[in-house]
């Protein structure tokens, strides 16, 4: 075998490797979509258009003040909201279904809609945990090829909803102020459904919540991708130092003599 072959068949099983495993694995903390652990839709006020899109307006009222007095403090903590946030929240908030509550586009829909890189869509959702009561559950479904060899199950789009009592206290403040106000131009009092949103979901403590687990799982991830690249260093290394002795061998050996 030559070693440019050597090179090729090795990086393709690298990449089969890493193409050919599921390519929706089930991830840590996710729980099956029928699983009552998942169950964290809850409708939107009455479920009526009227009520869902003033949840909506107040929860952009709230996004808007709070990045304002986060400038006008100078804060500059990494979980700061940005000014690309205010995109990706109403592209997330479009898609609550206001009679069911659903909320579940996957992170390539978000960033599709909003005009952004996937990851960046993750990093302002993890800043909406901070900030605006964001929460989501994994969850997986049954794979096609259950019962056959192949992946039982795989990793689906999380379940998304807010959790309104656990927004900071500054925040949640100017939240049920900017809920009163879109009611009040209705001359209508605010029900509490909508102020005290999500306050009947009762999830577990997910560990994906906080913001040591992401930095945690950040940093294995970036081990990860390190150990990958020594590997392939290596194999480059190693097909190289075989294309030295090849041409060596065949100079030597097989190639006729310059002053023949």
């Amino acid at each position: 075998m030559t070693a440019r072959a050597f090179g090729e068949l090795a990086f393709g099983f690298l990449e089969r490797k890493e193409s050919a495993s599921q390519e929706k694995p089930p991830r840590r903390w996710s729980y099956d979509q029928a699983d009552r652990r998942a169950q964290v839709f809850r409708r939107v006020g009455d479920g009526s258009k009227e009520q869902g899109w003033s949840l909506i307006g107040a929860m952009m009222q709230a996004f808007d003040e709070t990045l304002q007095q986060q400038r006008i403090k100078g804060y500059k903590g990494k979980d700061r909201l940005q000014d690309g946030d205010r995109r990706i929240l109403l592209t997330l908030l479009k898609r609550l279904d206001f009679k069911t509550g659903r909320l579940d586009p996957s992170y390539a829909e978000i960033a599709a809609k909003a005009g952004c890189h996937r990851n960046t869509a993750i990093k302002a959702c993890y800043r909406f945990v901070r900030w605006l009561g964001l929460r989501w559950v994994r969850r997986t479904a049954q794979a096609d090829t259950a019962g056959q060899k192949g992946p039982q199950r795989e990793q689906i789009s999380n379940a998304f909803f807010f959790e309104i009592r656990s927004l900071p206290s500054r925040v949640k403040q100017r939240w049920r102020e900017a809920v009163k106000r879109h009611f009040a131009k209705k001359g209508q009092q605010p029900p509490k459904t909508i102020t005290n949103y999500g306050e009947g979901v009762r999830p577990v403590d997910n560990p994906i919540w906080h913001p040591e687990f992401r930095s945690r799982i950040e940093a294995e991830d970036r081990r990860g991708k390190a150990g990958s690249r020594q590997l392939n260093e290596r194999l480059e290394a190693l097909g190289r130092a075989l294309d030295k002795a090849a041409n060596a061998g065949t100079h030597n050996v097989h190639c006729p003599r310059k002053d023949i």
